[in-house]
């Protein structure tokens, strides 16, 4: 909790990213973006993670949360948390898989920051102050990344 997270490529959990590619086609960060976003924070010193995101269009079925009205999650995801922290992958989010499949598959380059604010396998609730710490890490980052890039 209150680490950072650069994304290098996104699982397509998502619907919105086959408006511009097939599922084939991989939601993959840019390289240039993703190298600034790590050294950037590395320059504020922030614990950084750089690895693979899981990007659902859903915050609950999509991220196989059962605490929702009827607790249903529907067969495809179930046991998907598991599965995907097996194969390496750090985190599930909801806007990846679009931003980099958008970008990559029309030669434009992106890259992903994102702060952890909870750990799912031990409580939901995020604290204030890590959260206001984390999304002003992430803001730095990204100053810092795009000032590299320019």
């Amino acid at each position: 909790v209150g680490d950072v997270l650069v994304t290098t490529a996104s699982v397509r959990l998502d619907g919105a990213s086959l408006h511009f590619a097939p599922m084939e086609f991989p939601a993959v960060a840019d390289f240039a973006c993703t190298t600034a976003l790590v050294e950037a924070a590395k320059s504020i010193g922030a614990t950084t993670h750089v690895g693979v995101t899981a990007s659902s269009d859903t915050f609950y079925p999509g991220q196989e949360r059962y605490d929702t009205y009827s607790g249903r999650v529907v067969r495809r995801f179930k046991g998907s948390m598991e599965e995907w922290q097996a194969m390496g992958v750090m985190n599930y989010e909801m806007e990846s898989a679009t931003l980099l499949t958008m970008c990559a598959s029309q030669g434009l380059r992106a890259g992903m920051v994102a702060g952890v604010i909870v750990n799912r396998t031990q409580q939901e609730i995020p604290n204030a102050e890590t959260m206001k710490q984390t999304e002003s890490h992430a803001v730095k980052i990204v100053v810092e990344a795009a000032r590299r890039l320019l």
